[in-house]
């Protein structure tokens, strides 16, 4: 073991340097989110700019000018409307008095009485009025019908410019919207220009320092770009397509972390060996075949890995000192004499629990 020794550190320690680990992340995420906004922020096609190549100027004043008319004489109909219906009160209010009047004139006739002059005098005016209020009434049925008529005219003139109109606004918002889809892909294109190069540099990183010293940096900065580039994927592609390139990432994380496995599988590290030899050596197993060990007081130990490990009584006394031991099952050296202090020591572990001496690889 040629290597030298890592020290984990306390635990508070490692765990102040994960808290970092995530606050560098979060730095670096809004770092990355500034300079995305702030390509973001370049300005687009103006639509009152396209509207003003595609929409004929004074066919837009037409139309306004089409609406105020048509507002107005809507407004001279409602009023002469009102008028008729003052005229109409009034009338019908004559009509009553003249019916009065009338009745008390065929009574005077009747009992040979003398209709008053002031009675006679009043019944002429009201019919007077009558027919005056008959006649304006009229000409306001006259003035409401030709009114009518020109209103008609310039809703038809009004629905024929509204048309004219509204086609042109609609290829003005067809134009505009293909030029913000211009657009849209070239902030794209700038975000991913500036993204990419970065995610392939944390990317070399995060391969080949994720296992150093400074890994809780390669991660935050690994993390923080992947997330943001993700951002921009998603909110520029179109969903249909997005949905395709993030299953694609997310299998080939996949395959990567199977291969991953497979080779630790096959080509275990060394340092992740010689943990599984520990942990073997402590549960008293062997630990390439997991055959228990019997060896020094061991070997008259009964039960197996779920029920526990028993002595036997009396036998405890035997053996006292250790032998060299080979697993019976797979036929490995477990336990050797060290070449330096010749005392019995682990033959898979790379010092002596006696004299320290390091097993040469």
């Amino acid at each position: 073991m040629s290597e030298k020794k890592k020290f984990k550190g306390p635990w508070i320690q490692r765990a102040f340097i994960m808290l970092l680990g995530v606050v560098l992340a979060v730095l670096l995420y809004w770092l990355l989110g500034f300079i995305t906004k702030d390509i973001g922020s370049i300005r687009g096609p103006d639509f009152s700019k396209v509207q003003a190549e595609y929409v004929d100027n004074q066919l837009v004043k037409k139309q306004e000018g089409l609406k105020e008319n048509l507002d107005d004489t809507r407004e001279n109909i409602r009023n002469k409307r009102e008028l008729q219906s003052i005229l109409r009160n009034s009338t019908d209010s004559l009509q009553n008095t003249i019916n009065q009047l009338l009745s008390i004139q065929k009574q005077s006739i009747e009992k040979e009485l003398v209709f008053s002059e002031e009675n006679q005098q009043n019944l002429t005016e009201s019919q007077k009025v009558f027919l005056e209020n008959q006649k304006q009434y009229q000409a306001l049925n006259n003035e409401i019908a030709q009114l009518t008529k020109q209103q008609r005219k310039v809703e038809k003139d009004l629905v024929s410019v509204s048309k004219q109109v509204r086609t042109q606004r609609e290829l003005a918002a067809a134009e505009y919207r293909s030029l913000m889809t211009r657009h849209r892909w070239k902030l794209a294109a700038w975000k991913l220009a500036v993204m990419i190069p970065i995610f392939l540099i944390t990317a070399w990183f995060f391969i080949k320092k994720r296992t150093g010293p400074f890994w809780p940096i390669v991660y935050a900065a690994f993390i923080a770009a992947f997330v943001r580039i993700s951002l921009i994927v998603h909110e520029y592609f179109p969903k249909k397509y997005f949905k395709y390139i993030a299953l694609a990432v997310i299998i080939a994380i996949v395959l990567r972390l199977l291969v991953y496995m497979i080779k630790r599988i096959i080509a275990p590290k060394k340092d992740w060996i010689l943990k599984q030899y520990q942990e073997a050596y402590d549960k008293n197993v062997c630990p390439i075949c997991g055959k228990p060990i019997r060896t020094g007081p061991l070997r008259y130990a009964v039960g197996g890995k779920r029920k526990g490990l028993f002595l036997l009584a009396g036998q405890g006394t035997e053996a006292a000192t250790q032998q060299p031991y080979t697993c019976p099952s797979c036929g490995t050296e477990l336990y050797g004499k060290c070449d330096k202090c010749s005392n019995i020591r682990h033959s898979l572990l790379p010092f002596c629990e006696h004299c320290g001496n390091e097993k040469p690889d």
